[in-house]
């Protein structure tokens, strides 16, 4: 902001030529005559540096109906933020940039500025190769009901859901045989240190002895330590969502399953749903 103040007070003077302030400050002549012209008549105390970024660039263009009504749609269909619905939308041969959608959201209402987001993440995402090989699970209250649920580590499917009244060992062990039979054994299974999965006023690990007697190893997240079993809090989240959406748990499932993309399941450069990565990372026999 300095320089381009001080560009603009020496072209108001008019002692020197635009070529010798301009190359004092080692920009082109033409871009000193731009600015001279931009701010011609504001005084320089109201030259901030947004209103000099505002003044920057070409106009934007203006958000058409059709892309806001697909925005909307895509938004309303599947619930999800810019960057996926610009995926989305790129499947089907309509490209829109991510940042222009999340203008749309914004105007809506439909999204917020969250600076979080524009931090690089230090972490790395890691996940199993297999499906089958490692299953994540908690228990989630919600609205005064308890629900547990059951994710494949590889494909991100839910392969057990349940709903109770209360959360609870034996409810745990049923979720999971009901899973195991539609789904087939996991190698592993990957849970908190709740009393639900550990050991009971009787000192017994019933769960653990459960997934002993199915040949299934049980590990247990350190403690104090969300991000280990982090993969499952954000399905609880997204689960509470969809619950709401269609009233049901049963249709809930199946739409996260078999209808909605996971933006970490992207496979040559096409999104995939928990249900097709599921089965294409099926360890071959």
């Amino acid at each position: 902001m300095l320089q381009t103040k001080w560009i603009i007070r020496e072209m108001r003077k008019g002692e020197q030529s635009a070529y010798k302030i301009a190359k004092q400050q080692k920009v082109s002549e033409r871009w000193a005559r731009k600015l001279h012209r931009r701010f011609e008549g504001l005084p320089l105390y109201k030259i901030t540096r947004i209103h000099h970024l505002e003044q920057c660039g070409r106009k934007p263009i203006p958000i058409t109906k059709e892309e806001r009504d697909i925005v909307l749609d895509t938004k309303k269909d599947l619930g999800f933020g810019a960057v996926m619905i610009e995926r989305i939308l790129d499947e089907k041969g309509i490209h829109m940039p991510h940042n222009r959608i999340q203008k749309i959201l914004l105007q809506e209402g439909l999204a917020r500025h969250d600076l979080k987001k524009s931090k690089r993440r230090k972490w790395i995402r890691y996940e199993r190769r297999y499906s089958n090989s490692l299953w994540h699970t908690d228990w989630m209250e919600y609205k005064r009901k308890w629900y547990i649920f059951y994710e494949d580590d590889a494909s991100r499917l839910i392969t057990g859901a349940g709903e109770f009244a209360n959360a609870t060992t034996e409810n745990s062990i049923k979720v999971f045989d009901e899973g195991a039979g539609k789904w087939g054994l996991p190698n592993q299974v990957l849970t908190d240190h709740g009393t639900q999965f550990c050991q009971n006023e009787d000192n017994t690990y019933k769960f653990r002895e459960h997934l002993k007697s199915k040949k299934v190893k049980h590990i247990l997240a350190r403690i104090k330590h969300p991000q280990t079993n982090g993969k499952v809090e954000k399905l609880n989240h997204t689960m509470q969502g969809l619950i709401d959406r269609f009233g049901n748990l049963q249709d809930a499932v199946k739409f996260y399953n078999e209808r909605r993309p996971h933006m970490s399941l992207d496979k040559d450069g096409h999104l995939r749903t928990p249900l097709q990565a599921f089965y294409d990372k099926k360890r071959k026999e």
